[in-house]
């Protein structure tokens, strides 16, 4: 309740509700207090700055960092974009020479697989030229070889006779009737003979390869025992030298041997100068080139003198 009353207002203060009343002296004592407070400094209260300055202000900053971010990430996606798309170039470049990688590998797989077939071709050429090499070896006596045959062992005639003497070209009758039964190496007394061999007489001594040679002589051959003797006695040569021996009474025996070994010729004679085709046709030669009418006619002729 205020502390006076208007005396203009007392008739209306009293008929008015207490209600509105208290409604009305609020505002009013709220408005009367302000104005008081107002009064003593004289001075009009200042004008409110407006907030919408300030809203602009930091609404155009925010624009601005806005507007900032948005160009840098626009920036920064073209970047990723452009890095991106250096990845992907990159990555195509590197499947590209990946590619030809395999090609290149496939072509050497290839080329690799062609090797290996000529090497084994090779090898298989090779495997072929040295078989065929040795066996060449075996039967031109420049290497030793072993097998089966049979031996031939003749000897000078117990009483001296001279037509009893063994003589070079006995020895030479015999090796050319083993060449002719189907003997594939001879030897005499550990001599290989070679198409460079030869039973030659020096003095009253047998020489072959430049080694003397003493009795009883051994003529050893390979071959079919089965076979090799009996074709050998059927020869011109070995019906000759089993009559020659006979006559004169030269001791001549004919065995099978189930295992001999012939020496290769002395290496002063294993030289190779030609080696022709024609080996196949004369493969049964004989090394000496004397025939059985020859070698018979020469017999015949020494032993007359």
């Amino acid at each position: 309740m205020p502390d006076q009353i208007p005396g203009e207002d007392l008739r209306a203060y009293v008929t008015k509700p207490l209600l509105d009343r208290i409604t009305d002296q609020s505002i009013d004592s709220d408005y009367m207090a302000a104005a008081a407070r107002r009064e003593p400094s004289g001075e009009e209260p200042a004008r409110r700055r407006r907030p919408g300055v300030w809203a602009m202000v930091v609404v155009g900053l925010f624009a601005l960092l806005a507007t900032t971010a948005a160009v840098q990430t626009s920036r920064n996606e073209d970047i990723r974009q452009t890095s991106r798309q250096v990845l992907v170039d990159r990555i195509e470049q590197r499947q590209d020479r990946i590619a030809d990688l395999h090609r290149q590998i496939s072509a050497l797989r290839e080329d690799n697989q062609r090797s290996d077939g000529s090497l084994s071709s090779l090898g298989l050429r090779a495997e072929s030229a040295s078989s065929t090499a040795a066996k060449t070896a075996e039967e031109t006596g420049f290497a030793p070889v072993t097998g089966s045959g049979i031996r031939i062992t003749i000897d000078n005639a117990a009483d001296g006779n001279e037509g009893g003497t063994v003589r070079d070209y006995d020895l030479a009758v015999i090796v050319n009737g083993l060449w002719e039964a189907g003997a594939t190496a001879v030897s005499v007394d550990g001599q290989r003979v070679t198409a460079r061999s030869g039973v030659i007489t020096s003095g009253a001594t047998l020489r072959m390869n430049d080694v003397s040679l003493s009795p009883p002589y051994e003529v050893s051959a390979i071959g079919d025992t089965r076979t090799l003797a009996a074709r050998f006695a059927e020869t011109v040569s070995g019906a000759m030298i089993h009559t020659t021996t006979q006559d004169y009474g030269m001791p001549y025996e004919v065995e099978n041997i189930d295992r001999l070994t012939l020496p290769a010729a002395p290496a002063d004679l294993l030289e190779l100068t030609h080696l022709g085709a024609e080996s196949k046709d004369s493969k049964g030669s004989k090394p000496d080139d004397n025939t059985d009418e020859d070698t018979e006619e020469n017999s015949e002729g020494d032993r007359e003198e």
